[in-house]
């Protein structure tokens, strides 16, 4: 049979043995319509600027799909009686290029580009000292928070592979944290209860929390679940973590999908944004594995657009000889970007992972990983692997998928 499937702004034609396809896995669309009062979140947004003069706005960065546009239209008429700022939360992302601006603001790229602060995790002058976790964690957060008044964050809740979700907490940690805040946050990563849809016990989770409640400006949160088409579900807004809290209920009905078992082949695409480069890209898949058996073959398909990405997880793996000795190697000497080489060590002293992307075939082979040049070729050679009967999953959309055994 074959199946038309999403690479990029193409489609690829699979030709799969019927016989071997366990499912097509995809994000769901319940029956219910989610939650989205417009007039009621415009209303509480006024009162809760009523008292304030400067505002400051912080957004998602180009590697997430928050319709940071939209919400932008649905409270421009409110924001414009008060002095209001911009900033894109970038983490220790690079700085957006010109068409990820417009791609997080739309139209609102160029009218507001004098009110657009680019987060720059590296920049000290940037930074103000808020205090330290339970943790002992040090706390630097841009001195923009400082500035306003009172503080509108826009966020998009899906699952999160070691956050255990995504949300209202991570506009600031990592989203406009100090590096060396978001590395010591990161190194938590490493440990077990870190992982997907994790929250109570999972260290990451209980770091951002701790410093989302250290901030020292009243928040209003707007947080958006999108669907299987990648249209607004619901909007949850208003106090920080109760809205987080109602999204992630949410986001649980469209991303977590239920399986009866697992396969040895897992397909899985890349979408946008996450396929905007090879680091993003390996989002997918964590969420993939979950549905892969012991010793069974990942196979992804990304289009990394923009490349490898932050290269220190590819340069970290390419220095040892296995997956098992980058994973001791991280214990001894953590840095930003070894939390997602660790991921995938782990994965691969279990599972093969072969890959179809336009990165350079010796890179893709310094991390342990097969490439090939297409899909078609690559399920071929899995099967003849695995063999005739062996079993195949697919996510058309790995990045958003949660695959659950049930």
């Amino acid at each position: 049979m074959q199946i038309k499937l999403p690479y990029g702004k193409e489609d690829i034609i699979l030709d799969i043995p019927e016989k071997n396809l366990l499912g097509i896995l995809k994000p769901q669309q319940p029956k219910d319509k989610g939650k989205i009062d417009i007039k009621g979140l415009q209303v509480e947004l006024k009162n809760f600027l009523s008292d304030s003069r400067k505002v400051l706005i912080i957004v998602n960065d180009y590697t997430r799909p928050t319709p940071t546009t939209d919400i932008i239209t649905l409270i421009e008429q409110i924001i414009k009686d008060y002095d209001f700022r911009f900033i894109m939360a970038c983490g220790s992302h690079r700085a957006p290029m010109p068409d990820e601006l417009v791609q997080v603001f739309g139209k609102y790229a160029e009218l507001y580009k004098d009110r657009i602060l680019v987060h720059d995790a590296k920049d000290t002058k940037q930074l103000k000292f808020l205090g330290k976790t339970k943790k002992n964690i040090a706390v630097w957060l841009n001195q923009a928070i400082w500035e306003a008044d009172k503080i509108i964050a826009i966020n998009s809740v899906e699952p999160h592979y070691f956050a255990g979700f995504t949300g209202g907490r991570k506009s600031f940690l990592p989203g406009i944290a100090g590096f060396d805040t978001i590395t010591a946050n990161h190194k938590l990563s490493l440990q077990p209860e870190s992982k997907t849809l994790a929250l109570a016990g999972n260290p990451v989770n209980e770091d951002m929390n701790e410093i989302a409640r250290m901030v020292p400006r009243d928040i209003f949160s707007i947080q958006i679940v999108i669907d299987s088409a990648h249209q607004i579900y619901s909007i949850r807004s208003g106090n920080l973590f109760k809205s987080e809290d109602e999204a992630i209920e949410d986001s649980k009905k469209i991303f977590c999908v239920p399986i009866k078992e697992k396969a040895d082949i897992v397909i899985a695409l890349i979408q946008e944004p996450y396929d905007v480069n090879f680091y993003q890209s390996q989002k997918g898949m964590e969420n993939a594995k979950l549905a892969l058996k012991d010793k069974g073959i990942m196979i992804v398909a990304s289009k990394c657009r923009k490349g490898i990405g932050d290269d220190e997880f590819v340069r970290l793996l390419a220095s040892t000889a296995n997956p098992k000795q980058a994973i001791e190697k991280i214990d001894k000497e953590f840095k930003l970007g070894y939390h997602k080489s660790a991921k995938l060590a782990e994965t691969m002293l279990w599972a093969e992972i072969w890959t179809v992307m336009p990165i350079d075939d010796n890179i893709v082979k310094s991390v342990f990983m097969t490439p090939f040049r297409d899909l078609n070729t690559a399920l071929q050679k899995a099967l003849e692997k695995k063999g005739v009967n062996a079993s195949i999953l697919i996510l058309p959309d790995a990045s958003l998928t949660v695959p659950l055994i049930t």
